[in-house]
């Protein structure tokens, strides 16, 4: 289901806008325009990784948040946004198209979250080689949880 990885901080630059999960289930959702935005403007460099960061947290799930698409960079500059050096649980999807493994994942990670292990200082979407084909794409989830608690717990599933 997951792993438990710890990371170090990591610097992407791309394109950010603010929304909420619950805009996310509507017309006026944002998060699929900036993706069209990014890869139309090639601000990927045809170049994987490309990550979606979700930042900047109001609250929780249920508040706003910064969603940025982008890649890695190796210092600050213009648009750039951090992803904590945090332990994180890593999902990853099952094959399947790109849209629906990606809601799928995100479903089972907010009932996992009753748990209350997420620390919403940033989490992310790692797409690379495997989510080439969006028919047929797999992606991994990045979830900043809270070490303590996850150590309690022994890193159940």
């Amino acid at each position: 289901m997951y792993d438990i990885v710890t990371l170090e901080k990591h610097l992407i630059k791309g394109l950010s806008i603010r929304t909420t999960n619950e805009m996310e289930r509507t017309e006026e959702r944002k998060i699929a325009p900036l993706w069209q935005q990014f890869f139309s403007q090639q601000l990927h460099g045809g170049k994987a990784p490309v990550i979606g960061l979700y930042s900047d947290y109001e609250k929780d799930e249920n508040g706003s948040y910064l969603f940025t698409a982008g890649q890695f960079v190796d210092h600050h500059q213009e648009n750039t946004k951090e992803i904590p050096p945090s332990t994180y649980a890593r999902f990853r999807t099952r094959k399947g198209p790109i849209e629906e493994v990606v809601l799928e994942t995100w479903q089972l990670i907010w009932t996992w979250d009753k748990r209350h292990l997420r620390t919403y200082t940033g989490d992310f979407e790692w797409y690379d080689e495997r989510s080439l084909d969006p028919k047929e794409a797999q992606i991994d989830i990045y979830i900043a949880v809270n070490e303590k608690i996850v150590a309690k717990t022994n890193g159940i599933s």
